[in-house]
């Protein structure tokens, strides 16, 4: 995709959109779902492509447009092909005159070529958010990712999804997910899963990011991202798309919480235009502080106003995208048609449009996917929008706003000659899938979690890895599913995948740890069915359980999410250390758990060995699980979620770090900037005279895990002048990318010195500003970790394994604030010295007073003149003392401060000036005759 300059974009967005017929651009706006394989000229998808001009189409295996079974690369570009092919083509004139009346006339009038939308998604770890699988990397999905804590390993994934996706003629990816997880509940369902980075909305934010720059680089611009689900469905405790929930929390808490991922991936101005994501798809969901009944996708009070917000209105205005959410979906029929027989698929369409969605999603459309009325309901609520663009200008120029949108993305795609662009992929291109370089093992070892047992001296507690002549019980969750209600069913994990691999590393044919005899696999049904049974009537197969189970040294738990309701078996585990732990005692208990790490509770992870979180259950993982348990590499991982058992995500600074402090430049009290520089492994010397400032910087802050804290960690920088004992109040700073910044200034005439903390991690280095140096001891603590994001363990495949630990240089980098030409205020405006000055001069006026009423005025009255004049100098000083500090922003009281700073003599002119005015007022008071001398002549 050729980066085009705005001005040749708007002028090619105008030349299509007035080529495109009142029906065509209705069409744009409508993305549909089809049933089945069939594109042929007189197929459902056919119609609606050709006759009724729809603008995109989603493909999915559930759908059985394709199957995941053999060559799914070539059947799914030769489906998108056919597609495009469809849209290129205009319809028979025979098929014309099958339409209505309205559509037949549409159809009849000249025929605009507009490549399609072809849609999908592809999260990651196989099914079930992963519609392209066989014959495709086996990537990992979200979760996996965030536990890296590592964006490159985020981008280097979406560069393998933005590279191989458009090779089938893929050009719209819906995804990533940016929810943000932050309150996991063992006991109320969440359809997100695996399917967030995390529950910290920085580092969501920053996965996200890093992942849309792959998909984007990836694919060289031609695959757009539709990030989900705005505004964040992180907190739902509802499973998406099936049901609305309505969750608690004020715009402000969405700010900070939500909506932070997405104001991250539309940011403009960051320079980085890839990580931009093209558009972002609704959820069905309420949020109690936005005060909606309906859901956010159907609002059309407070979805306009989250897209107004100062963060997302400049990526909106230049041509942002909003895809809403399926329309079809169980949750938008519960809040739009709930008890009603008729589908509502004018309002439906209606009311997210008007809303603010450009495109409009409609997936499984109708009552229970009725596969007779989708068709129907498609159609009336296409015909419903041709005749209100028709009828209702206000309605008509809202959708030409969204039509340019959609052709300025559709232009970004295929070139600025969109009419006659080339959409169709050739089949040689297949070769490149996978041509991406990454190391998929080094991600999977890069995220793996011990959560628990805990740490004694630094070092977990765990045994040895399994020992020759030990029996191995391995029980895995290889729960059946079937991809569509006629496909036919197949595992998502193999009984005996995690023996095949133990065998394949470790087995008679590799080092000889592990012989054929020693290791079994059995199902978490078989567990199941054991916990089940009465062992007065056991069957053969119960028994033969019940005798493995005794005689395996090992018990082996390979775990999936839990969902008791879909799966009946996925609570094996929790059942087993629930009613018989028992029968497991003296036996080395290790769970993998291949999912989300959270649905274990506090008894049942007591009383396992090992509890190690692997996140996603592709190949990688699996192998990285047989290479733990014989311990050949050392996790180094952390969960990007809160775990309830474990307590919460906390990403606080570590208090054991020392914070490291960088002068970077000094400046002039007129502005200058002078970068500091110093000789290697030598302090630089810095002289400041009072005025002077210096931009201060912090090395690199990590929290608890070793990564960077998020942006937005407080950060004071404590200031004192050690030869007065004198200290001074702290400047806060936040981070960007870990590092936080701030420019002190010198205040005082004695050497300065300057120290930081961040919440506990209280201790950081000295930086002393001359003249003369304070020596100040550097604190001797526990080393802290390396603020580096990851660890990357390498694989040593020897008979005793070992694990190295390689650390990346990828440092996080800071934003640098903008330099104040001049340097910021102190806390206090005036000085001791100031106080002295303004005594002075009051004494002084006081005494002239007193002196010049000698022959008018009685001694008693004399002696208040001057008091008089010293008490009004005093409240000179202290009211330029509380303009100071309440108005120092104001340019001429900004002046006098800093003068006042450097001379001391702008405190004591105030002093000057009311103790003449106080003097004045005194002797001019009504009654009073300062010019006429006192009589000399006594009266009785």
């Amino acid at each position: 995709m050729a980066q085009e300059s705005t001005a040749d974009l708007d002028a090619a967005v105008e030349t299509v959109f007035s080529q495109l017929t009142p029906a065509e651009r209705v069409g744009q706006l409508f993305l549909v779902s089809f049933q089945e394989d069939d594109v042929g000229a007189e197929s459902e998808i056919a119609e609606l492509i050709q006759q009724y001009r729809v603008g995109g189409v989603y493909i999915s295996a559930h759908n059985r447009n394709f199957f995941n079974t053999q060559n799914t690369p070539a059947q799914v570009l030769r489906l998108t092909n056919s597609l495009q092919n469809l849209a290129q083509t205009p319809p028979p004139i025979t098929a014309t005159a099958t339409l209505t009346d309205s559509a037949a006339g549409a159809a009849g009038q000249s025929y605009t070529t507009i490549p399609l939308f072809i849609a999908t998604i592809h999260e990651g770890d196989g099914f079930p958010e992963t519609e392209i699988r066989n014959g495709m990397v086996d990537i990992p999905n979200a979760m996996a990712l965030g536990a890296t804590w590592n964006p490159e390993n985020a981008q280097k994934v979406g560069e393998v999804v933005g590279h191989d996706l458009p090779l089938m003629g893929v050009n719209m990816l819906f995804g990533p997910s940016l929810d943000v997880l932050d309150n996991p509940r063992l006991d109320r369902g969440n359809g997100l899963g695996t399917r967030t980075f995390g529950g910290d909305p920085f580092w969501v934010g920053k996965m996200g990011q890093a992942y849309i720059r792959g998909v984007h680089e990836g694919s060289g611009g031609n695959l757009l991202t539709i990030a989900k689900h705005f505004p964040g469905f992180g907190s739902s405790d509802r499973e998406i798309n099936r049901e609305v929930p309505t969750i608690f929390k004020s715009l402000d808490d969405l700010r900070q919480g939500e909506l932070h991922p997405f104001f991250q991936v539309t940011t403009l101005d960051s320079g980085d235009s890839t990580a931009v994501t093209d558009g972002v798809m609704t959820s069905h969901v309420r949020y109690q502080g936005l005060q909606g009944t309906v859901p956010i996708s159907f609002d059309a009070r407070n979805l306009p106003a989250l897209l107004a917000l100062d963060e997302l209105a400049p990526w909106r205005s230049a041509g942002g995208l909003i895809v809403s959410a399926p329309l079809g979906a169980p949750a938008a029929l519960g809040s739009i048609a709930a008890g009603s027989q008729t589908f509502p698929a004018r309002r439906l369409t209606q009311d997210a449009f008007l809303a603010g969605s450009d495109i409009l999603f409609l997936d499984t459309f109708s009552f229970e996917n009725d596969p007779d009325s989708r068709m129907a309901n498609i159609t009336d609520a296409i015909l419903f929008f041709r005749e209100k663009y028709r009828d209702d200008l206000n309605f008509q120029a809202t959708i030409d706003r969204s039509v340019r949108r959609i052709l300025r993305a559709k232009i970004k795609l295929y070139g600025l000659d969109l009419v006659n662009s080339t959409v169709l992929q050739s089949f040689e291109n297949l070769d490149d899938l996978g041509a991406v370089e990454i190391d998929l093992d080094q991600i999977a070892r890069g995220g793996v979690t011990l959560i628990a047992p805990g740490t004694e001296a630094g070092r977990p507690t765990l045994p040895n890895p399994p020992q020759p002549g030990e029996n191995i019980l391995i029980f895995t969750d290889d729960r059946h599913i079937r991809e569509c209600p006629t496909c036919a069913e197949f595992r998502v994990v193999s009984t005996t995948a995690l023996e095949e691999i133990i065998l394949r590393l470790f087995g008679p044919d590799a080092t000889g740890q592990v012989s054929d005899d020693q290791i079994n696999s059995l199902s978490f049904a078989d567990l199941k069915t054991w916990l089940d049974s009465n062992n007065d009537n056991a069957s053969d197969k119960e028994a033969e359980i019940d005798a493995l189970i005794n005689e395996a040294d090992w018990l082996i738990f390979g775990m999936l999410n839990v969902d008791p309701q879909m799966y009946p078996e996925s609570d094996a585990v929790i059942a087993l250390l629930r009613n018989r732990f028992d029968d497991l005692r003296n036996k080395n208990l290790i769970l993998f758990a291949f999912n989300a790490p959270y649905f274990l509770g506090e008894t049942e992870i007591s009383q396992l060995t090992a509890y190690y979180a692997f996140y996603s259950k592709t190949p990688n993982y699996l192998e990285a699980a047989a290479r733990l348990l014989f311990q050949q590499f050392e996790p180094s991982g952390a969960s990007p979620v809160e775990i309830p058992a474990i307590g919460a995500l906390d990403l606080s600074p570590n208090p054991a770090q020392i914070l490291q402090l960088n002068p970077i430049s000094e400046i002039s009290t007129s502005g200058t900037i002078t970068p500091i520089s110093a000789p290697p492994n030598a302090e630089p010397l810095i002289d400041l005279e009072v005025g002077e400032g210096v931009l201060v910087r912090t090395g690199v802050i990590v929290d608890k895990n070793g990564h960077p804290v998020p942006d937005g960690t407080i950060v004071n920088f404590f200031r004192s002048y050690p030869l007065e004992g004198l200290g001074l109040g702290p400047i806060q700073s936040s981070t960007v990318n870990g590092v936080a910044e701030t420019v002190i200034l010198k205040e005082r005439d004695t050497p300065l010195s300057i120290r930081a903390s961040s919440d506990l991690a209280a201790q950081s280095e000295g930086l002393n500003i001359g003249p003369g140096i304070v020596d100040t001891p550097t604190p001797t603590i526990t080393p802290t970790q390396t603020p580096t994001p990851t660890a990357t363990p390498t694989e040593v495949p020897t008979q005793t394994p070992t694990a190295t630990s390689e650390e990346p240089t990828t440092t996080p980098t800071s934003t640098p604030m903008p330099l104040l030409l001049q340097p910021p205020l102190p806390s206090r405006p005036v000085t001791f010295i100031d106080l002295i000055y303004s005594i002075a001069v009051s004494l002084t006026i006081g005494g002239i007073a007193f002196t010049l009423g000698g022959d008018r005025f009685i001694l008693e009255e004399r002696l208040r003149g001057a008091l008089v004049a010293l008490a009004s100098g005093l409240v000179g000083y202290i009211f330029f003392t509380i303009i100071g500090m309440a108005f120092y922003k104001v340019d001429f009281v900004e002046r006098f401060i800093r003068q006042n700073i450097t001379d001391h003599w702008v405190a004591a002119l105030f002093a000057l000036v009311f103790s003449i005015v106080g003097v004045l007022v005194w002797h001019l008071k009504p009654g009073r005759v300062f010019w006429k001398k006192q009589s000399s002549k006594s009266t009785l």
